[in-house]
């Protein structure tokens, strides 16, 4: 029956939170991407020189490693970008 009551004075009911509120991720959730796009390079490059030693082909493997880190770091930012804005 409480549902059918006007409100009490004084009482305000509470507004649903502004669309630039939910938008904005926040600083840690930047801080976890550059995180992300860190390890996307580094494995990218540790996975190119490991191949490259056991080949013998430095620094083919290396460079090459380091482009598909760079590139799977890229749609990664990419993709949480556009989530969030």
């Amino acid at each position: 029956m409480t549902g059918d009551q006007p409100p009490k004075p004084g009482r305000r009911r509470p507004e649903p939170p502004e669309e630039t509120d939910r938008a904005y991720p926040g600083p840690w959730a930047y801080a976890g991407l550059g995180m992300v796009d860190a390890f996307c390079l580094l494995s990218g490059g540790a996975l190119g020189w490991l191949l490259d030693h056991v080949l013998g082909t430095l620094p083919l493997f290396l460079m090459v490693g380091l482009v598909a880190g760079l590139a799977v770091a890229v749609l990664a930012t990419r993709s949480e970008l556009r989530r969030h804005g």
